[in-house]
């Protein structure tokens, strides 16, 4: 990003958000601004080129008719208030697998930009050599509780999709992943809760993000207020942590035969397990490509950081 002029990098902040239909509001644009924060004040001009509208004293800045988008916005952030409630419910359940270090929501959710009829998407960071049973335990559990949502299901309000598994020894994506998409999919992430640290860690492990976001990736780093879950029955834990890790194979086997026929854009390695119907990281970037190409922005410099 270092190649990036302060104009361009406002322009690509504010399109990035116009992908999701997000007006930002100046103190939203300066924490993803893909520069040093103090820069943005030197880009008054560029700032009144874009549209601009004003709701209960507060400017939101987009590339198009804002008023309309704040509109929206607004209701989108009292859905996604009642949707982050019952995830914190639903998590909560989550704290009695103790190979679970950390549980995150991702998506439109994460951002308060969630739709009403929108699922629940979240993220989990494992112990290590325990992603397997981890999953399985944590879809046992979403499906007792009726809120799992299924590969064909169609009424999705509320569902949880567990589409996000990580091993806290390789919490790091891989360097292929490493652009502009995955670094706002890591800052963005919301965690319910952790043990041991391991937001901080997790960040500190996805420190390149600071290439993208540097901003955000302080601001998020420095303000970590996660609070550790379940110390009272530690020792139970750690009892039923040492079976679960015993079983892992097995639970890797029997996952990855029940799936043997139903893959479709899923990533899984030995220290990752994703699952999305289809690839953000492409839509994402053929959007925000279209919406640079506008302003003449090559979108290789900008999503890839070159």
């Amino acid at each position: 990003m270092k190649r990036l002029s302060l104009r361009d990098g406002i322009i690509t902040t504010v399109a990035y958000a116009d992908i999701f239909g997000y007006p930002l509001t100046l103190e939203e644009l300066a924490m993803w601004f893909p520069l040093k924060r103090s820069h943005l004040a030197q880009q008054g001009e560029t700032l009144k080129r874009l549209k601009r509208s004003r709701v209960a004293g507060v400017d939101y800045y987009g590339l198009h008719s804002v008023s309309q988008l704040v509109s929206v916005r607004h209701k989108r952030e009292i859905w996604s208030k009642k949707k982050m409630e019952f995830a914190k419910r639903i998590g909560w359940w989550f704290r009695f697998v103790p190979t679970i270090s950390l549980v995150g929501v991702t998506g439109g959710l994460a951002m308060a930009n969630a739709k009403k009829q929108d699922d629940i998407d979240l993220f989990f960071v494992t112990k290590k050599g325990t992603l397997w049973v981890s999953r399985l335990v944590t879809t046992l559990i979403a499906e007792l509780l009726g809120v799992r949502r299924r590969p064909k299901d169609t009424k999705v309000m509320n569902k949880v999709c567990l589409n996000m598994f990580m091993a806290e020894d390789a919490a790091a994506l891989p360097p292929k992943e490493r652009d502009l998409f995955a670094a706002h999919e890591v800052l963005q992430m919301v965690p319910l809760w952790e043990r041991d640290g391991t937001y901080q860690k997790f960040l500190a492990a996805n420190s390149w993000v600071k290439k993208f976001l540097p901003n955000a990736w302080k601001e998020k780093y420095e303000m970590i207020n996660v609070q550790c879950t379940m110390r009272g029955i530690r020792v139970f834990l750690d009892i039923v942590h040492f079976t679960l890790r015993i079983i892992e194979p097995i639970a890797r086997f029997v996952q990855l035969w029940y799936m043997r026929n139903r893959r479709t854009n899923e990533v899984i390695s030995g220290s990752i397990i994703r699952f999305h119907p289809t690839d953000a990281r492409v839509w994402v970037r053929d959007a925000l490509g279209a919406r640079l190409a506008r302003y003449n922005i090559p979108l290789d410099k900008v999503f890839c950081g070159s």
